[in-house]
């Protein structure tokens, strides 16, 4: 009997150990494992990142966002087709829709010399398929003459695409510079690239409103001007002044 009591007890004694092995082995592996995922959480947040170029995508692959420098310009994305732009040099941000197509930016540039600079900076709001319609823009020219405030377009009603093909034919059956320009002036006068139909903000000296109408002809501004006096000046259809108010 004592031998089956002694036994028993060691029994116990082993079933305790294996018991306490259990806890602690579990505690262990629990600790590794939230270590593991402390550890990977960590590893996701990235201090310092340097890039060319980066793109916010949707899971579809859909590019949402554009983050580049001054060579990465996106081009731009219109029915799927790929479109040259004007301009260059600029880095900055571009949106897109749901349709991956441009819908909006914010681009920037600037450069000086001998304590004199030039900066550009403006954001915009596209018309679907179409140009920009709002745009918050500050230009600086080293000679003096800046430009500041908000601009208000009006755009055609037909993509943006299909404007972009009648300059890429006018300048395939136009051979000569000028001429090109002279075609592509007329058609601005048209109104087939759209119209600047307000600026408020600042021009040069001249602070205030000033509307254009539907062909883009200046007839109206409410301005304080250069003098420091306030003027509503009314234009006729040929830009002569109609009336002025002044005091």
């Amino acid at each position: 009997m004592q031998d089956l009591h002694n036994e028993i007890m060691q029994l116990r004694r082993q079933m305790n150990f294996f018991r306490m092995y259990a806890i602690v082995s579990s505690v262990l592996i629990l600790a590794f494992i939230g270590y593991g995922f402390r550890k990977a959480a960590q590893d996701d947040i990235i201090k310092n990142l340097r890039a060319e170029k980066i793109e916010i995508v949707e899971p579809d692959g859909t590019v949402k966002l554009a983050l580049f420098n001054k060579d990465n310009l996106p081009p731009a994305i219109y029915n799927g087709k790929k479109m040259s732009r004007q301009g260059g040099g600029e880095s900055g941000l571009m949106f897109y829709n749901t349709e991956g197509e441009e819908c909006g930016g914010l681009i920037y540039s600037g450069q000086g010399e001998n304590n004199k600079g030039e900066n550009e900076l403006s954001i915009t709001y596209d018309k679907y398929k179409q140009d920009q319609v709002v745009q918050l823009s500050y230009i600086q020219r080293a000679n003096g003459n800046h430009t500041k405030g908000l601009t208000i377009f009006e755009r055609p009603d037909f993509s943006v695409d299909k404007a972009m093909a009648t300059l890429d034919s006018i300048r395939s059956h136009v051979k000569d510079p000028e001429e090109q320009q002279k075609v592509i002036d007329n058609l601005k006068a048209a109104g087939y690239f759209g119209y600047t139909r307000m600026f408020a903000g600042q021009q040069g000296q001249r602070t205030g409103i000033f509307v254009r109408d539907t062909k883009g002809r200046i007839r109206l501004e409410t301005i304080v001007n250069e003098n420091d006096e306030p003027e509503i000046i009314f234009y006729n259809e040929d830009g002569s002044i109609h009336k002025k108010i002044s005091y």
